[in-house]
């Protein structure tokens, strides 16, 4: 029995797993939750998770929040820098694969199961089509599927930062706020975690809405405002932070559709990242396929497309792992 080491690193949060292989497959055997701005590198939190514990992998995979090249990759909303050599060397390592998060999201779509997924639109899915995978989180992730004639071949996207493009009077308004702060207003800049804060200080500087006393005290007390205006919503349902999240399902939405017609997504659309489970109470399935579809002569199409929403944030690890266990088998297949 052999050990790799899965991990999802994100903006936010990172997840480190350790799997053990099997005659089944993989299983696992211990996972833990770091929050990724307390450390100065990733290699401390492989340090802390392994400390103190006698098992050791043999090789590792891991899922970056930004591109992959070369064997390097930097987090794009954290500014580490990933290098697959200097890890391994460092934790001796047989073997360290680079992906990007939401290729490892992608990767994990064909093996969710049902429970972990909400229906949206179940619309009808073409055989073998092309499948699409968009995910608000720290920052916003993209990725494609498609069939290479024997199974899904995952590829990754930096399509969140891509212009973004109002298609409303307000997010006009909203976009005109933003380039007065911004050379390059992109999607991610107005649909992510880092892009509500955005949207609720147009609302507020921009378009001169008022802002509860209680919501104006803890957001002076919060170092990061996006939970407690999230929170805000949900809860005590205020007028602008319940309009901040109005907009930003609406362009989440808007963005969904331009991704499935890009890519053709006849065999799906899946949303996933950590804020949306979170936010389910306010998300109206009807108003989002409204503006999913709002593509004029493309609008037949895209209401035939299934669209459904990852409601585990444990996907980009899944996929990671899935990757690794992968490498394993094709090493040993040729020895």
């Amino acid at each position: 029995m052999g050990y790799f080491l899965a991990g999802d690193l994100g903006g936010t949060k990172t997840i480190l797993a350790l799997y053990a292989t099997t005659e089944q497959g993989y299983a696992l055997i211990r996972e833990q939750r770091f929050s990724s701005s307390v450390y100065d590198d990733f290699p401390g939190i492989i340090a802390d998770f392994l400390h103190g514990h006698e098992e050791h992998p043999q090789m590792a995979a891991f899922g970056v929040a930004g591109p992959v090249a070369g064997g390097r990759a930097r987090i794009t909303n954290l500014g580490w820098l990933i290098d697959q050599k200097v890890l391994r060397e460092q934790f001796q390592l047989a073997e360290v694969l680079l992906l990007n998060d939401l290729e490892a999201v992608a990767r994990a779509v064909s093996i969710l199961p049902p429970e972990d997924l909400l229906v949206v639109n179940g619309g009808a899915p073409v055989p073998q089509g092309s499948m699409a995978v968009l995910a608000p989180g720290t920052g916003l992730g993209e990725a494609y599927l498609s069939w290479n004639g024997t199974g899904y071949a995952a590829y990754p996207s930096e399509g969140g930062h891509v212009d973004f493009a109002p298609t409303s009077e307000m997010e006009q308004a909203l976009l005109s706020f933003l380039r007065a702060e911004h050379d390059h207003v992109s999607y991610e800049l107005v649909c992510s975690g880092k892009g509500i804060p955005n949207i609720y200080r147009y609302l507020t500087e921009g378009a001169g809405m008022k802002v509860p006393p209680d919501l104006q005290a803890a957001l002076d007390a919060a170092t990061d405002i996006t939970p407690v205006l999230m929170g805000h919503a949900l809860e005590k349902g205020g007028e602008v932070a319940l309009l901040t999240l109005e907009i930003f399902f609406a362009v989440l939405a808007a963005e969904a559709g331009n991704m499935a017609l890009k890519f053709l997504s006849t065999g799906g659309l899946y949303l996933g990242g950590g804020m949306l489970p979170r936010l389910l109470p306010a998300f109206d399935p009807k108003r989002f396929m409204e503006r999913f579809v709002s593509k004029g002569r493309m609008a037949g199409i895209l209401s035939t497309i299934p669209v459904k929403i990852i409601t585990t944030d444990r996907a980009g690890l899944n996929g990671v792992a899935l990757t690794a266990f992968r490498a394993i088998q094709e090493h040993h297949a040729h020895r």
